[in-house]
């Protein structure tokens, strides 16, 4: 059944394009033998069927937040246009997050990990200390994400539980004085930013691009999607 993994995703927008990681796992997923245009799902290729296409929307919610993030930077009203963004910041931080508790849920549960809930989590040691235990080799491939990781929770919990991304347009003149094209949107590269933290740090600020901690992301997250999509091709050929 071609487009298994990623039929009920944001991929299906068209707004970008799918992972090839997603697009070779679709095609291991469409060589499983039908009966009545039905796939033969057994219970342990089901789970991995689900854990795929799980992996495959958090990525496709990643890649859809920040569509929604560029779509608001062209808004004529650019103050208008950084509240928007900074709502859509704290999904697509979160978005991220869930992509990596998406990986961690995979990789406890193809591995048989034998965590909880709550430990199928990148930012548990007991994870690790599981997947080194039981998995030396899948535990070194993964290790090189941790700062990824780190980067990310510290974003996903800022934004999530204390404060929403600062993000604001900067207009030299005035919005009346000053043309459209010449104002910009940026946000402080800074978690927990206030309006009194660009008081404080005057021309010190850190301001980037709304986007960029996601093109600084974006492809680390799809070589981690890669990486679980390996072991999850690899765990559904054992089962045959």
């Amino acid at each position: 059944m071609k487009g298994w993994i990623y039929f009920w995703t944001a991929y299906r927008f068209g707004h970008f394009t799918v992972p090839a990681c997603f697009e070779e796992l679709d095609e291991v997923f469409d060589r499983l033998p039908f009966r009545n245009d039905k796939i033969l799902l057994t219970h342990s290729n089901a789970l991995l069927s689900d854990l795929g296409q799980n992996l495959c929307r958090r990525m496709a919610d990643i890649e859809l937040y920040a569509w929604y993030v560029s779509e608001a930077m062209k808004h004529p009203d650019t103050m208008v246009a950084s509240v928007q963004i900074g709502t859509f910041l704290v999904g697509h931080f979160s978005a991220c997050k869930s992509l990596l508790d998406a990986a961690a849920i995979t990789l406890a549960n193809i591995y048989s990990l034998g965590l909880s809930n709550k430990q199928m989590d990148f930012s548990r040691p007991k994870f690790w200390n599981q997947l080194k235990q039981r998995q030396q080799t899948v535990y070194d491939r993964y290790t090189p994400f941790k700062g990824l990781s780190n980067e990310v929770i510290e974003w996903r919990d800022s934004a999530v539980h204390r404060t929403t991304p600062l993000v604001v347009a900067h207009i030299p003149d005035g919005p009346d004085k000053t043309p459209r094209d010449k104002q910009e949107i940026r946000m402080v590269a800074k978690p927990d930013a206030r309006f009194f933290t660009v008081v404080e740090m005057r021309n010190r600020t850190p301001w980037v691009d709304p986007l960029h901690f996601h093109r600084k992301w974006r492809g680390q997250l799809i070589r981690l999607c890669e990486e679980v999509c390996i072991d999850i091709r690899d765990s559904l050929a054992s089962l045959r």
